[in-house]
This record gives C-alpha cells, sequence and structure tokens, in this order.
C-alpha cells in the first residue's frame, strides 16, 4: 500500500511540475488516480466560496461535458452532504440513499459504489474527491484507506497549485524590480496546528551593530536629547519586560533584567555615548555602536566566563535604546512602543534560544519562525508553554523576508507565506478568523474505555504556569514536569533555595501526585555555564544522568531542593536518560545521602515519594528485572526510544520523519514493555512520549496493558474521546494483529479500520 501511494504522489508532482494549466492538471490528476486505484470513476469537486456552490473541475468515467456544469450547493446529493458534514461516504447502491440526486447527463447512472473524501486543509474544506465503480459494493478497506491517505496530500497539491498558477498572473511593477515584492512559500516543522498572519520583526542578534553606517550629525544637542529619550523607554520596556516574563514564567529570575537595569544606569557607558555624540558629532546610533565594540574587548579580556557573558547583556540593552530612538524618530509618540497591542509581530531568526525569547514582549509575539531547529528544540517547547506557534528549520528565511514583511504562518502544514497574496489570505481568512485556542474541556476523574478500564491522562509541563491549564483540560495529575528551563533562562546555575522557590508552587498549586524529571541537559542541551566537550553525537553523549553523577555537589543541591519543596506533596521523582544498573544503584546511593543530611539537620522533605526512571534507552529494555527491585515506576520517553531504536535523530531535517511510533518493530517493543510490567502488578509504567498523543497510537498502548498516559494538557480532551469509544480487550487484538505486519502503512491501515468502527472516519 504505502509503495502504491508513493508512487502516486510522485506522478501527481510530475504532472503538476510539467503543466502550468490548472483544468489540464487536474484532468491529468484524476486519470491517474482511477488507473492506479483501479476505478472507473474518479473526480475533484472544487468549492467555489463566492457562490456557495460545488463545481465539477475534472473527472475521469463521466462525461467530459458534466466538467463546469454539474454544480450544487453544500448538502445537496451525496457530495454535497458529504462536503457539508465533513465525512466520508462509502456506499453501495448509492441510489437508494436518501440525499442521492442523479444528473442525467454525465453517465453516472450505471455506477453501483461511491465514495466520497473531503478535501480538508488548514480546517478548511476545498473540496470532495469522489471514485465510482460498477460493481455492487461498497469499497474495500484498502482502497478507502488509500484514498483517505491521499486526500490531504491532493488539498495540499490543489492548493498550492492555484495559488502558484494565479501568482503568475499578477502584473509585475517595472518601477519595483529591484526590490523583490513577490509572494515566496518556505517549509519547516510546525509546532502547533495553528494559522497566524502578522507582520515580520528580524531578530538580527549578531549583525545589526556591524551594519550602522558612521553618519556626523549638525545638531549633537538633539541627538543627546534623543539619548535621553530613549534611555526612558528603555528602562520602562525593561521592567514591563521583567513583569510579564516573571508573571507568566516562574522558572526565570529577575538578576537577567537587573543587569540591564544597571547597564541603563551605568555612567561610564552613558559617558562614552555622550562623548562621542558632544565631541565627534556622531549619530546616536554610530556612538553607541562604537561604545559597544570598545566594552566588547573589554569584557572578552576577563577570564571568567560569566563575565565575559555580560557582553550579551549589554548588546541587549543598546540595541533596546537604539529601537527606543527609532520609534522617536519614525512615530514621535514614544508611548505607542509600549502599547501591548500597538503591532502583532512574526518573529523571524536565523537561531533563537530561551533566553532570547524570555527577554522579548512575549505578549506581542504572534508566531516564531527560525531557521534553525526543529519540533523538539527546546525553544518550541518553551514556545508552546506561552502559547506561540513556530515553525523551526526553515531555510532561508532569513533572506527571504524584510523587517514588517507580512508573513502567513500555516501551522498545519509547517508552511511559511512570506507577503501573501490576496489569493492566500482569501483561502486562509476564515481560519484565521475562527482559529483560536481550544476551549474543548474534559472533567478531571476516571476515563474509562467501553469495558470499563480506567486510563489515567496526565500532563507534561515544562512551566508552572501552564498548571493552570490543567483543571481546564481535565489532567488527573503532572506526569512529567521538565526541570531545565529553569537552567537554560540563568546565566548562572540556580541556586538550592532558587530551585526550592519555584518547584514550592508546583507543590503549592496542585493536591494531586506530581513527577518531576530531574535535570536533563547537556550534549544536545548545553548549559552555556557548564564547559562541555565537543561531541559529534551529543544526543549519545554527555547528558542527562551521565552529566549529573559526574556533578554530584549540582546533583545533591538539585535533589535536595526537590525533596524539601516536595515536604507537604506527592512526589514522583523520575532519573533521565539511565542506560544501565551501575547508574541506577549509583542514583539511589546518592539519593540515600541526600536524606541522610536533610534528617541530620531537621530540615522537612519528602519522605514517602516514588522513584522512577526513564525507559528510552534500548540497553533498558533487556535488564528491565534487574532494574525494576530498584524502582516504583517507569516512564516510557517513545521520543528518545524511537530514535535510538532506529538510529535516527529525531531532530534531523533530513531523516526525522523515517521513525515512525507505528513501524511494527518499535510497536513490539511497546507490546513487550507492557507484558513485562503485567508480571509485575506493583510496579506503575506510563508512556510520557507524543505517541501518548498520537491518536493511531492509544488503541495499540492500551492494547499492550499502558494505564497511564501523559502528554501537553490541550490533547487531552482529544485522547480522552477515543478512550471512551475503544474497549480494552479489542485493543489487545488489535496490538496482536499488528506486530505481525511489515510496515508502519499497513500498521495505520489496521488501526484506521479499527477506529473507524469504534470512534469515527480519521
Amino acid at each position: 500500500m504505502l509503495g502504491n501511494l508513493l508512487k502516486i504522489l510522485r506522478q501527481i508532482s510530475e504532472i503538476i511540475a510539467k503543466t502550468s494549466d490548472y483544468d489540464y492538471t487536474l484532468s491529468q490528476i484524476v486519470t491517474v488516480l482511477a488507473e492506479d486505484l483501479s476505478v472507473d470513476v474518479c473526480s475533484v469537486y472544487e468549492y467555489d466560496e463566492k457562490n456557495n456552490e460545488l463545481i465539477l473541475a475534472a473527472t475521469y468515467g463521466l462525461s467530459q461535458e458534466s466538467v463546469k456544469k454539474v454544480v450544487m450547493k453544500p448538502g445537496e446529493g451525496l457530495t454535497g452532504t458529504s462536503f457539508k458534514e465533513r465525512r466520508i461516504l462509502n456506499l453501495a447502491n448509492p441510489q437508494n440513499h436518501p440525499k442521492f440526486k442523479l444528473f442525467d447527463f454525465t453517465g453516472e447512472s450505471r455506477y453501483n459504489s461511491f465514495l466520497s473524501v473531503p478535501l480538508t486543509i488548514s480546517g478548511k474544506c476545498l473540496g470532495i474527491l469522489t471514485i465510482q465503480s460498477v460493481r455492487n459494493e461498497e469499497f474495500e478497506a484498502p482502497v478507502a484507506d488509500m484514498v483517505r491517505s491521499l486526500s490531504t496530500q491532493l488539498a495540499n497539491l490543489i492548493l498550492n497549485t492555484k495559488i502558484l498558477r494565479g501568482l503568475q498572473d499578477v502584473p509585475q511593477k517595472p518601477m519595483k524590480a529591484q526590490i523583490s515584492t513577490d509572494q515566496v512559500m518556505l517549509r519547516g516543522a510546525p509546532t502547533a496546528q495553528t494559522t497566524v498572519l502578522g507582520n515580520a520583526f528580524l531578530f538580527l542578534k549578531d549583525d545589526v551593530f556591524n551594519s550602522i553606517e558612521k553618519v556626523a550629525v549638525d545638531d549633537p544637542e538633539h541627538e543627546l536629547q534623543l539619548l535621553e529619550k530613549a534611555l526612558l523607554l528603555a528602562k520602562q520596556k525593561t521592567l514591563e519586560l521583567e513583569h510579564k516574563a516573571l508573571a507568566m514564567i516562574s522558572e526565570a529570575d529577575a538578576s537577567i533584567f537587573n543587569v540591564h537595569l544597571m547597564f541603563l544606569d551605568d555612567q561610564t557607558v552613558l559617558g562614552k555615548i555622550r562623548q562621542y555624540i558632544r565631541n565627534d558629532s556622531f549619530s546616536l546610533e554610530y556612538s553607541i555602536a562604537q561604545v559597544f565594540r570598545e566594552f566588547e574587548q573589554k569584557f572578552m579580556q576577563f577570564t571568567d566566563q560569566t563575565f565575559r557573558d555580560r557582553s550579551f547583556d549589554l548588546k541587549d540593552v543598546l540595541l533596546r535604546v537604539i529601537e527606543g530612538a527609532a520609534i522617536i524618530k519614525n512615530t514621535g509618540d514614544e508611548a505607542m512602543v509600549m502599547s501591548p497591542e500597538s503591532t502583532k509581530l512574526v518573529l523571524v531568526a536565523h537561531e533563537l534560544l530561551p533566553s532570547d525569547l524570555i527577554r522579548m514582549p512575549v505578549d506581542n509575539i504572534m508566531g516564531i519562525v527560525c531557521e534553525k531547529g526543529g519540533a523538539t528544540a527546546h525553544v518550541s517547547i518553551l514556545a508552546k508553554a506561552l502559547n506561540i506557534p513556530a515553525i523551526l528549520g526553515v531555510k532561508g528565511v532569513m533572506e527571504a523576508i524584510r523587517d514588517q514583511d507580512e508573513i502567513l504562518l500555516d501551522g498545519h502544514t509547517g508552511r511559511v507565506y512570506v507577503r501573501p497574496g490576496d489569493q492566500v489570505k482569501d483561502h486562509f481568512k476564515d481560519v484565521l478568523s475562527n482559529e483560536k485556542p481550544s476551549e474543548e474541556r474534559h472533567e478531571s476523574g476516571p476515563t474509562l474505555t467501553t469495558d470499563g478500564v480506567d486510563i489515567r491522562l496526565n500532563a507534561n509541563i515544562s512551566l508552572i504556569c501552564e498548571i493552570s491549564t490543567l483543571a481546564k483540560f481535565g489532567a488527573r495529575a503532572i506526569g512529567l514536569y521538565r526541570t531545565e528551563f529553569m537552567y537554560m533562562v540563568r546565566d548562572y546555575i540556580p541556586s538550592e533555595e532558587d530551585q526550592i522557590n519555584v518547584f514550592s508552587q508546583i507543590f503549592k498549586h496542585t493536591q494531586n501526585e506530581v513527577t518531576i524529571r530531574v535535570l536533563d541537559v547537556g550534549g544536545d542541551k548545553p548549559l552555556p555555564y557548564i564547559p562541555m566537550p565537543h561531541e559529534d553525537n551529543p544526543a549519545l553523549g554527555y547528558r542527562g544522568i551521565r552529566l549529573l553523577l559526574d556533578r554530584k555537589s549540582l546533583f545533591k543541591a538539585h535533589l535536595r531542593a526537590i525533596l524539601r519543596a516536595a515536604s507537604p506533596g506527592k512526589l514522583r521523582l523520575l532519573f533521565p536518560m539511565v542506560s544501565i544498573i551501575g547508574e541506577l544503584l549509583e542514583i539511589r546511593q546518592i539519593l540515600q545521602e541526600v536524606e541522610d543530611e536533610l534528617h541530620e539537620k531537621n530540615i522537612p522533605h519528602a519522605e514517602n515519594y516514588k522513584i522512577g526512571v526513564m525507559l528510552e534507552v534500548p540497553s533498558v529494555l533487556f535488564t528491565l528485572d534487574s532494574m525494576l527491585p530498584h524502582v516504583d515506576f517507569m516512564s516510557v520517553g517513545t521520543n528518545d526510544l524511537l530514535q535510538y531504536t532506529f538510529a535516527i535523530d529525531r531532530a534531523s531535517e533530513s531523516v526525522g520523519s523515517h521513525a515512525d511510533p507505528l513501524d511494527p518493530a518499535f510497536v513490539r517493543i511497546i507490546k513487550h514493555i507492557g507484558d513485562f510490567f503485567k508480571r509485575y502488578p506493583d510496579k506503575e509504567i506510563t508512556v510520557c512520549g507524543e505517541m501518548a498523543n498520537v491518536t493511531q497510537g492509544i488503541p495499540l498502548l492500551i492494547g499492550a496493558g499502558i494505564r497511564e498516559l501523559s502528554m501537553p494538557p490541550k490533547f487531552i480532551p482529544k485522547v480522552a474521546q477515543v478512550v471512551k469509544k475503544i474497549n480494552s480487550a479489542e485493543c489487545r487484538i488489535l496490538l496482536d494483529k499488528a506486530i505481525r505486519l511489515n510496515t508502519a502503512a499497513e500498521v495505520k491501515s489496521e488501526v484506521n479500520r479499527f477506529l473507524l468502527a469504534s470512534v469515527r472516519p480519521l
């Protein structure tokens, strides 16, 4: 099935590449589909928004005279019904259906089977794909699955073909030929299925000062006055950023902003800027650039890396002064910059770190586009936590976009439309007006399968501010709290007291169980203040528990902070990247030493907590029997386990998509884990990776005996809907079928059939 699907997609791509005639393109596509699917009729109906009509755009098998002449309203006939209700119809004897409508001149009266699939993209239906046959029977599942699989790809191809072909008809403006104003479409990895439209703000972290030209001014006093006004704006903006960031992200620390305020009052820095303006008649911008270069050299002479890194703070501050001056020059109204609603921006950067994002006015940021990074990058996780849609790994974006360009991010497909034309904006207008954060709710409490099996749905969170979403989405508990952001947003190792202040808020705001994963950094997630070796394969290197066991003072302070903060709560302590029994035994020893120290000093701390390890390294699969006596639970990190199983970097833009959690090999691993834990009912097993919130993965996990799933809170209502409509015993039968298949495509097809019967068409 997969081979045939890829063959069809290649053929369609070749058709589009060879012709600019859209009608001919569609006619060739339906011919290819009919022949490869071995059906008698294949037709595409397009939706005309202006007239609210479905129009037969191309057909193979029906009369060619009917093209453009068969027109129906949504809800009219079987095709109109499929469009209006956004559902698949698969019928034998379609003429017996109450919605059937015959167009005599099409020649379709002799066909006795009918399948229609909505062509949906970005939450909007573009039309309908139908196939028909003379046989008096429903289409078999493999054919229906193939058409369903093709529908999204076909919708994408149709949409982009229409857009790109239509743009060729837009006349060029010769006077502006030297500056590109054309629409550009780029691709990347989306973090959220959200569509946003905004204006580009280029984050030029490295090159701004180099681009400032040497300019002499006639009125130095005017520049000095401009400096004073810009300083006031910069201070006000810094304070606002501090308040906003700390209100949203408790893991942050005010010291990063305190340093900025100190620089804005530092008379040595300001005196040098004033000196260049007064004595050399340099512009404010050039004077600031000169001062930064001088101080950057001084910072680089420090041997202490912490002091050297202060140059980045000075750079941030001085850029904020330059931005303030630009606003004053351009608007004449300093107050405009402080209005949170003044502009809705799409942040565009070559690379963005969490510390970059936290220092920005996130209320003004509608979306993020980066050249580097992927869906698993930490800025991606932070963006998700702040509900900012992002598309990462977008090659060439810095060259394609200019400041203030209009940008449309389609998070459903990973497309970035730069300077979108009227056709694109018109296509997305309904999505942009209707797409809001999910208001779907799920009441916390038992989530039962149809045969009464309770599946605990917990939340993965990265920031304390996400705790407020737990009740809304119905999370039973915090299944994974990632501790690394507290470290990543600082320029130093947070003290034990710093950590206690953060961790205490978690247990203050929830009475339920909390799983805290200890610091998981290093290798692929370096901290600037911890020296790290260069590694060709950082995902396989110095990271997770390996780093902590090598830095015992850091590890012990971290554990003390967690245990002390959790004194009144229900704690599950989770250790990442454990690969051998020796590491686990050393962890237990260090934990005991920490507890002994706390007892000796009579410091209150959690004592009846549970200990667990991440099951994400394949070697653990072969030592489960020796590890289980030393833990209370294990949490399957399907993301890392998947990449290590298939030897594929999941963040790789070239091969990352090749690792599929529905591959039979991986499904067999899940079954092995489930079967093993059934022998130890006193030990808990949970899944906290992305497979837990993939619709097709849920019945397989339940079939394996997994009874606890943890995921981003917003996915819980969707997962709960699936759980409530499936039978755990039938899930086990499905799992047994899946492990005997050969490809991920076959597993998906089998699961889709199961879900189609149990839940709804997918």
